[in-house]
């Protein structure tokens, strides 16, 4: 698939309504959902507006469940699961593709490495070069046998068997290797206790927490195994809408000048970061109507885009990119566009994500015409307000983020630019490209099917 895409060439829309969006829901805490509630007794309904709006991350999820022996159903206007309990999950007939998706391979190794039988992990071209090692070694603490590729990587082999407690302190920042740790000590003799070295995002301690799983949240995080969760035999969990999409489009209303409002957005202090560095730009925004279910607030977001006019240029630390991971790839873009010098820095795990997005950034930057500096883990942008870019080939690597981030880019190049594998915003965020199209208008957003 083809996205072609015409410059706003100097000429910002000229219409001034506000654009109200609705986010796919949240993939961070779909992908948990399906996994906790696997190991519940609940049946769960998932309101979803269309099947269309779920990510093929989410669906590798949803399909390792299956091959599992959960009964998962994707409907019209929900998905509906029904929970096997903590050792109801069997053994899987075939090896269990993750696809794209890092979340549901390092998830399933720590709810696969307790179990009494064996399996084994594989995903495409883009995952099996993603590092597996390090969680593997992690839960070996545990007394887990995962045996990864010679490489680190996908694909590895679990044999399942009775897990130990321990006391383990993550060797970075991680949300999905301590999800993975918690979810292994689940299954373990004792109790398990996870320290990380900086605040990640919590979504799976949440969770945990309003399921009644047995988990307390000091100074470190402490699970208790074999606790029956406290759920009804049904329930309906409303996802509210994915944080890290809406930072795509919320960067792309700020350079075009619109005022946006996301409604029902997922609002987690751990995902929020990025509108902290927004209003340090100098940005106005509101958030209103805030509710919280199952320990997750969520609400409506407004931008006020239209009411932008020099972006302040960021500077980013080590502390910081844990909370931003996802939205690092838009950041960059707004840097394009800031008022003096952006740097982000101690962010060397973007370079083991769908792509080394720190070296992908770079090349593109520069074929845009952008002064950049490249370090090992960090970028420096030389920012200028109101440019123009200069067209050169879009090269994404199929990386869906950096797809979606480069394609609000071009909308300031000097001539249409048509991208390749547009399809890869599949992974995430499936509506983006028509959101985009509600934003700018469809003349300048075309989609070209192969």
């Amino acid at each position: 698939m083809v996205a072609r895409i015409t410059p706003v060439s100097g000429m910002l829309p000229e219409n001034s309504e506000t654009v109200l969006l609705t986010m796919p829901p949240d993939k961070s805490i779909l992908h948990r959902l399906l996994f906790l509630g696997s190991l519940t007794k609940s049946k769960i309904q998932i309101p979803i507006v269309s099947p269309s709006v779920i990510s093929d991350d989410v669906i590798a999820t949803v399909l390792a469940l299956e091959s599992l022996g959960v009964p998962v159903d994707v409907a019209s206007d929900a998905i509906e699961l029904h929970g096997v309990g903590l050792r109801g999950y069997r053994a899987p007939t075939h090896a269990i593709n993750c696809a794209n998706s890092g979340t549901t391979a390092r998830l399933l190794m720590g709810l696969l490495a307790g179990q009494p039988f064996n399996s084994t992990l594989t995903g495409d071209a883009s995952l099996s070069s993603r590092p597996m090692k390090r969680l593997a070694n992690l839960l070996a603490e545990m007394n887990a046998i995962i045996a990864t590729d010679p490489r680190g990587t996908l694909p590895l082999e679990i044999a399942g068997q009775k897990l130990h407690g321990a006391e383990l302190t993550l060797p970075l920042a991680s949300a999905q290797m301590k999800s993975a740790v918690l979810l292994a000590g689940l299954f373990a003799d004792g109790p398990t206790a996870v320290r990380e070295p900086a605040h990640s995002r919590d979504h799976t301690e949440r969770m945990m927490s309003a399921f009644g799983f047995g988990i307390e949240q000091e100074e470190e995080i402490q699970i208790w195994p074999e606790v029956t969760p406290a759920l009804a035999d049904e329930i309906v969990y409303n996802v509210p809408g994915d944080f890290s999409c809406a930072a795509f489009l919320i960067a792309a209303a700020i350079l075009l000048r619109r005022r946006l409002v996301i409604s029902g957005v997922s609002l987690n202090p751990s995902r929020t970061r990025f509108l902290d560095i927004l209003t340090l730009m100098g940005i106005e925004l509101e958030a209103e109507h805030i509710t919280e279910e199952w320990n997750e607030p969520r609400g409506d977001l407004t931008i006020y885009g239209d009411r932008v006019s020099i972006l302040a240029p960021f500077h980013i630390d080590e502390d910081d990119v844990p909370l931003l991971i996802d939205e690092l790839p838009m950041l960059m873009v707004l840097a394009l566009f800031a008022d003096g010098e952006s740097a982000i820095h101690g962010a060397s795990e973007l370079r083991v994500k769908e792509s080394d997005r720190l070296g992908v950034a770079a090349k593109q930057f520069r074929g845009f015409g952008v002064e950049i500096e490249e370090m090992e883990d960090g970028i420096v942008i030389q920012g200028v307000p109101n440019r123009m870019l200069r067209n050169t080939p879009i090269i994404h690597e199929g990386d869906h983020r950096m797809l979606m981030a480069f394609s609000i880019a071009v909308l300031f190049c000097e001539r249409p630019t048509e991208i390749e594998g547009a399809e890869a915003a599949q992974v995430s965020y499936p509506d983006f490209f028509q959101h985009l199209q509600r934003l700018c208008g469809r003349e300048r957003v075309e989609i070209i099917e192969a």
